[in-house]
């Protein structure tokens, strides 16, 4: 018998709601998966697994990600949170687009790391 308990359709859904405000707060601020996953004391692969829903996030480090991005908790459980930012133009394409190409590649046991970087490389001094 194994110790692994299944998840039920309600904490899929609420994995995936806190992902994609995690996702989408973390894009409008424009930073990267390695500086939040930082900020939270997570490898930015964790991070990428709390934005695609597969693993939950703790109430220590839903409390982190909040203080992180000035907001509150419900705000990073709130479904509708995207839909009601201030400024929200409506169109989520860009974000639902790239959901679909995250679970592509996780089909292809591929990781995107193009928001994994810390900082681009520093010009050397010239002597």
């Amino acid at each position: 018998m194994s110790n692994i308990k299944e998840r039920g359709p309600e904490e899929v859904a609420f994995n995936a709601t806190i992902g994609r405000n995690i996702k989408y707060l973390r894009k409008i601020r424009n930073l990267n998966q390695t500086k939040v996953a930082n900020a939270v004391l997570v490898k930015f692969q964790q991070l990428q697994k709390y934005e695609k829903g597969v693993n939950g996030v703790s109430s220590y480090r839903l409390n982190l990600l909040a203080k992180f991005f000035k907001v509150g908790v419900d705000v990073l459980i709130d479904p509708k949170m995207i839909t009601s930012h201030k400024g929200f133009t409506g169109n989520m394409d860009w974000l639902d687009h790239q959901i679909e190409i995250d679970k592509e590649l996780d089909r292809q046991g591929k990781v995107d790391v193009s928001d994994s970087f810390i900082e681009e490389p520093r010009a050397r001094k010239c002597p």
